[in-house]
């Protein structure tokens, strides 16, 4: 699911077990990326790849995520 409120982007999902999966979620601003309150760089087993090109990149691990950003 994704819902544009404003200036934020959110986005939740699912990756299944024994998976893992890359996020290229767009934001104005990297620093922005949250996972609940948390900056998604500091979520356990994430793995921040970089920005580039008006996008966060990241590779998570399986679980449930909600993740927010700033589109401005």
């Amino acid at each position: 699911m994704e819902r544009v409120t404003g200036a934020t982007f959110t986005h939740r999902s699912v990756v299944p077990p024994s998976t893992t999966a890359t996020w290229r979620v767009p934001t104005a601003d990297p620093e922005s990326v949250r996972e609940g309150r948390t900056p998604l760089a500091r979520v356990p087993g994430v793995k921040y790849l970089g920005y580039a090109d008006g996008t966060a990149n990241c590779r998570i691990p399986s679980g449930s995520y909600r993740v927010t950003c700033a589109l401005r």
